[in-house]
């Protein structure tokens, strides 16, 4: 069989494979299907809790004022955010050491460990524990899963991939929070840490299933302390000298400080403000994923969004429009309605933003560098976050909800305008197109060798039975000495 002969063949392969939907062709990898599904199993476990969990830490807190009780639970969001600030980029750098099938198998592990702890609690402070010790495992596994879904499915597929988990997360966001509200009304809040638990338990055994080969590239240095702080070098060296990159993160990491303030207070404002229990909260916050799962599905046929960064850009500004439902609803004729609009935008916010932020450091970043690329942008991020929760725990004493999510909303607004204004001045949309070719091709031709490699080794195998078949014909027709 000759080089060339073979190459052709696999082009030719390449061709029919590419004329399939993508959305379709992935449902045939299971490799990507037990990722997928595992998340989405997850997840619905994990609004089991999150739903049980604030409601708990209401009932342990229903002795204090409003403004206090809203203070304590707003701090579990500090708990939740502190270990993404202090353990993210060192998780991002091992994911790029370790095999990522292994970490995200342990992560889901201990995951279920912890939430079968929930079932004890019986104070606030230990809640706050949970989210200390749920949210430092959850670090590890999120970059090694990110790293991993290039490794596992095509650079053209990779929009389809990560609307397809987009949308299993907002099918989850759909039923979870829904069963949760109606099962701990009925069962208490144990019920919810039982389910989340064992949906852990799941998600470990299909990821375990996955076949794919998740394993870095081998490294000459061993995994020490001073490789781990070179690894994090590298990964804030190459986020802050890439113009797009740094981009992103500046801009959203700003949005993410204003909307990190509405997370820890939304729950007491919507409890006090319109005297929601958990199968209310349940159902407005399965009400808001329906346009998220229409959004994700959407992108996922779709398979192709040629300007990501406008595209998130212009989910900016429709959050502003979000918050600004929410922050008017309290003053508004029917204004249970006007917050059912709020939440319905919050799930195609959600989508519109993470579909193509994945999918554009998927494009754009050398898999040996996600992982530690993924962690400092995590750890920008996070700080935002933190430091959104230091604050929402502050005005939470001294200023109205809805007067909060007001400000909030305008500031927003401008990011937005500004974000929009920056992408077309320095032509960054056309950068990322350019980027995004060079890597595919540059995948492609990894992909070609490694394939044309196999051919080889199968081939130069087979001759080398023939070789052995012949010898042995030969060797048994000499005559014998006796």
């Amino acid at each position: 069989m000759s080089k060339d002969k073979t190459q052709d063949e696999l082009v030719e392969v390449n061709v029919n494979v590419s004329k399939k939907p993508k959305f379709v062709s992935l449902l045939g990898n299971w490799n990507f299907s037990a990722l997928f599904l595992g998340g989405f199993i997850n997840n619905v476990g994990s609004y089991f809790t999150s739903i049980a969990i604030i409601f708990l830490a209401l009932s342990f807190t229903s002795h204090l004022p409003e403004n206090e009780a809203t203070q304590a639970v707003a701090l579990m969001t500090t708990f939740t955010i502190a270990p993404m600030l202090l353990l993210g980029p060192i998780a991002g750098v091992l994911s790029d050491k370790f095999d990522r099938k292994k970490i995200m198998v342990f992560g889901d592990f201990l995951g279920a460990v912890s939430a079968f702890g929930l079932i004890f609690a019986t104070q606030i402070w230990h809640l706050y524990i949970f989210a200390l010790v749920n949210s430092s495992i959850r670090q590890f596994f999120f970059p090694a899963k990110t790293a991993s879904i290039p490794r596992i499915v095509k650079q053209e597929q990779l929009l389809s991939a990560n609307g397809f988990i987009q949308t299993s997360s907002n099918v989850a966001r759909l039923i979870g929070p829904l069963l949760a509200g109606f099962l701990t009304a009925i069962f208490g809040f144990q019920i919810a840490f039982i389910i989340d638990g064992i949906s852990y338990l799941i998600s470990t055994g299909l990821i375990i299933s996955i076949r794919k080969d998740l394993k870095p590239p081998k490294q000459e240095e061993r995994v020490s302390m001073r490789s781990m702080m070179v690894g994090l070098k590298d990964g804030f060296k190459l986020s802050f000298s890439d113009r797009i990159i740094s981009f992103v993160v500046i801009l959203f990491a700003f949005v993410i400080l204003l909307i990190g303030m509405i997370d820890p207070l939304l729950v007491p404002f919507m409890s006090f403000e319109f005297l929601m229990t958990e199968q209310d909260f349940g159902m407005i916050m399965s009400f808001s994923a329906i346009s998220g799962i229409i959004t994700a599905v959407i992108l996922s046929i779709k398979g192709k969004l040629k300007n990501k960064l406008t595209f998130m850009t212009i989910t900016v500004m429709i959050a502003s429009l979000c918050l600004a439902f929410m922050a008017g609803a309290p003053y508004l004729p029917g204004r249970e309605v006007w917050l059912y609009v709020g939440f319905a935008l919050v799930g195609m916010i959600n989508v519109g933003f993470n579909i193509p932020f994945s999918t554009l450091l998927q494009t754009i970043v050398r898999n040996e560098h996600l992982g530690k690329v993924s962690g400092v942008i995590d750890f920008i991020i996070n700080s935002a976050s933190l430091i959104a929760a230091l604050l929402a725990v502050t005005l939470a004493g001294l200023i109205p909800t809805a007067i909060i999510f007001g400000i909030i909303s305008a500031l927003i607004l401008i990011a937005g305008i500004i974000g929009y204004i920056v992408i077309r001045a320095l032509k960054l949309e056309d950068e990322a197109h350019e980027r995004e070719a060079s890597m595919k091709i540059e995948r492609e031709q990894e992909e070609l060798k490694e394939k044309m490699g196999e051919q080889v080794e199968f081939a130069d195998k087979m001759q080398l039975t023939v070789d052995q078949i012949k010898a042995d014909e030969i060797r048994s027709s000499l005559p014998t000495l006796d």
